[in-house]
């Protein structure tokens, strides 16, 4: 099939096109968060609320905006996560032009996987990661102390760890992404596994909100997994010395 070849003007005009048809798409997005707002908030909430003393499951603001911006944040952040997938989808369409074929064929599952890793980063650090970490944070220390928690600095917290975990759980993702171009190879891979473990460790120390060993290991573990997936995508599917063989027969 002979491809458009577009003057660098069309090409700003098909790029201005796709990042408007995105706003559009997160203002959408917007609208429906926002109107589920409340439960949106009150079901971000839950991990703190489940593991604060009884009779004090209650968070406050301070600032006579903070409770209005939170909400707005909060929905704004739920519109970009769900319609995320469609924002990638005018990343390929702006961007396959210029591929050959089998990078096409290459870059819609890796899309796909690099959403689904970034949710499943979301689903662990939700369910696993912030209930353990706050429940020690609130726990800590002596029972005379008492929490008076605000909306805004849970919620700062809450989305940070959020990010962090979904941007961690990309890590099989870009790594087989730079061996797909040739920038790094399994026997390198294999080689730096033991200082990839230590930076691991720091990252995960860095993402996790406590200083107890428990949460900081519960984030480790599934990163050195998450590496070591890594390795087998990179060694079966991506290694050509290693794919040289089934060519062949």
């Amino acid at each position: 099939m002979e491809e458009r070849k577009l003057p660098l003007s069309g090409h700003f005009e098909e790029l201005r096109t796709a990042l408007f048809r995105s706003l559009i798409a997160v203002l959408v997005g917007f609208s429906i968060t926002y109107t589920f707002s409340d439960k949106l908030i009150h079901f971000l909430e839950m991990p703190l609320l489940k593991v604060l003393p009884q009779g004090q499951d209650t968070l406050y603001f301070t600032g006579l905006t903070d409770k209005f911006f939170t909400y707005f944040q909060v929905s704004l952040y739920a519109s970009l996560a769900l319609v995320l997938p469609y924002i990638l989808y005018e990343v390929w369409r702006f961007v396959s032009p210029a591929l050959y074929p089998q990078e096409r064929t290459f870059l819609i599952p890796f899309l796909i996987i690099a959403t689904c890793a970034f949710f499943g980063g979301l689903a662990f650090g939700f369910f696993w990661v912030i209930p353990y970490g706050y429940n020690f944070l609130i726990n800590f220390g002596s029972e005379r102390e008492k929490p008076l928690i605000t909306l805004k600095d849970y919620f700062s917290l809450t989305t940070q760890m959020l990010l962090g975990m979904g941007l961690v759980f990309e890590l099989p993702v870009v790594v087989v992404l730079l061996a797909k171009f040739g920038l790094i190879s399994i026997q390198t891979l294999k080689q730096m596994r033991a200082t990839i473990y230590v930076g691991l460790s720091i990252l995960a120390a860095v993402i996790t909100p406590t200083p107890d060993a428990f949460t900081m290991l519960l984030t480790w573990l599934p990163l050195c997994l998450l590496y070591e997936l890594s390795l087998l995508l990179v060694q079966y599917f991506i290694d050509p010395k290693l794919n040289k063989p089934c060519d062949q027969q």
